[in-house]
C-alpha cells in the first residue's frame, strides 16, 4: 500500500511540474487580458506567478551545466533562487557545493545581474584589479585571487556578458582544484542555452 501511495504522489508530482511548464503561455495571456481590462494590479500578479515559473525552467537548465563531482570528492544538492532576485535585475541564483575531507569548493552562478558590469569593469581595466589577475580559462578569461597562506581563493567567469560564475575554493592545498571545477563546467552548453 504505502508503494502505491508513493508512485501516487510521485505520477501527481510530475503532472504538476508539466502543468507548470504548459500553463506559462496561458498565465501570460490571462495577464495581457487583465492588462486590457484595465485590472493592472490582478496583471501583474498574474504575469509574476508566469515570470516566477520561467524562471524555475531556466534555474533546472543551469543546473545541467554544473560538473559532477570529481573522483573523492561528494557533491551537495543544488541550491537556487529567484524570489529576491528582483534588486539584481530579475535574475535567477544557482550554485552547488563540493566537498573533500577539510577541502570545499563552491560554484556559484548568477544570471542577468548589475553586478556584472562591476566586474566587467576590472576584465577592461586591470586598475580595479587589486590584488586579483586576469587568467585564461580555455576560450575565456576569469579573475582569479588566491591567498596561499589561507588556502582559499576565487574564480570569476563572465559568459557572453549575461552570466556571472564564481568558483570559491577554501581549505585547498593550492588552486588546482578550482581550475578543475572550472574547466568541467559547461560552458557550451550554457551559450546554447542564453541563445
Amino acid at each position: 500500500m504505502r508503494y502505491f501511495i508513493l508512485i501516487i504522489a510521485t505520477i501527481m508530482f510530475f503532472s504538476f511540474c508539466f502543468a507548470q511548464d504548459t500553463n506559462i503561455p496561458a498565465q501570460i495571456d490571462k495577464g495581457k487580458s487583465l492588462f486590457s481590462q484595465g485590472k493592472y494590479s490582478e496583471s501583474i500578479s498574474e504575469l509574476n506567478v508566469a515570470i516566477s515559473q520561467i524562471q524555475n525552467l531556466l534555474m533546472e537548465k543551469y543546473k545541467t551545466v554544473f560538473p559532477a563531482a570529481l573522483s573523492g570528492w561528494e557533491a551537495e544538492e543544488f541550491e537556487s533562487s529567484a524570489a529576491g532576485m528582483a534588486f539584481m535585475g530579475g535574475g535567477v541564483s544557482v550554485n552547488r557545493r563540493y566537498n573533500s575531507g577539510d577541502a570545499s569548493v563552491k560554484i556559484e552562478m548568477v544570471s542577468d545581474s548589475p553586478l556584472l558590469s562591476s566586474i566587467m569593469m576590472m576584465f577592461t581595466n586591470p586598475m580595479f584589479l587589486g590584488g586579483k589577475k586576469i587568467v585564461n580559462l580555455g576560450s575565456d578569461k576569469a579573475i582569479e585571487e588566491w591567498n596561499a597562506e589561507d588556502q582559499s581563493g576565487q574564480l570569476q567567469i563572465v559568459i557572453d556578458n549575461r552570466v556571472l560564475f564564481t568558483i570559491s575554493g577554501s581549505g585547498i592545498a593550492n588552486k588546482d582544484a578550482m581550475y578543475s571545477y572550472a574547466n568541467k563546467v559547461d560552458f557550451a552548453k550554457l551559450r546554447s542555452i542564453l541563445k
